[in-house]
């Protein structure tokens, strides 16, 4: 494991900007309210100030900062109110997403999610390293079950909040205790079996319960 599902972004120079800025998003690098410098970002990557502006342009786009009249780019910041609000919205697209898998899925991919779901409970919980890793896997995992609901444009819809929702999670992630990570691992293969056995019901109220904790384990809520 070692990628996040591809965000969809400009090429070139930006292209890769984005990519690195995401993954600063991702694993914390930057908390709410930060502000991102378009002068201190082109000269680390030394580039001019336009592959910058359209890199920050378009993480605007997706709704990780936001553009402040006379300071600049900002990292967004959610109340925890606004936090809850958005994992229950998402719990329900995921749900949906998962009952589509379980009426959906064809061939070994149910053999596919669940050898993920055993290869994220693998991963050690104990260093940066390893916690990224845990990252990249539930990713994976959750990407697995959206391309077995065989909804295309739904999925490339819900894409977004999905990596949204990583950096929100990455807000608390220092809260994240070995505890939290094998309950959710629990909940990730119980979701897991149900879609195998093609139990509509149970893969959506699984997966609904399992998004909707997921900024109460790392206690943002």
């Amino acid at each position: 494991m070692n990628s996040y599902a591809k965000l969809h972004g400009p090429s070139g120079k930006a292209g890769q900007i984005v990519a690195e800025l995401e993954r600063r998003l991702f694993m914390g690098h930057y908390n709410f309210g930060d502000t991102l410098s378009i002068n201190l970002l082109a000269n680390e990557f030394g580039s001019s100030r336009q592959p910058i502006s359209a890199a920050l342009n378009h993480l605007r786009s997706v709704g990780y900062v936001r553009i402040v009249p006379q300071v600049g780019c900002e990292i967004v910041s959610l109340t925890a109110s606004e936090i809850d609000d958005f994992f229950y919205t998402l719990s329900k697209i995921e749900g949906a997403m998962a009952g589509f898998a379980a009426a959906r899925n064809e061939g070994a991919e149910a053999e596919v999610l669940t050898s993920i779901a055993n290869d994220v409970n693998d991963i050690p919980f104990e260093s940066a390293t390893s916690r990224e890793d845990l990252s990249i896997g539930v990713d994976a995992y959750h990407e697995q079950i959206r391309s077995m609901a065989r909804s295309p444009s739904l999925k490339d819809r819900v894409h977004n909040l999905w990596r949204l929702s990583i950096f929100y999670l990455w807000q608390g992630a220092q809260n994240l205790e070995k505890k939290d990570v094998d309950a959710a691992n629990r909940e990730r293969r119980a979701i897991a079996k149900a879609i195998a056995n093609g139990d509509v019901e149970g893969a959506e109220s699984l997966m609904e319960k399992h998004v909707r904790g997921k900024p109460r384990r790392v206690r943002i809520v």
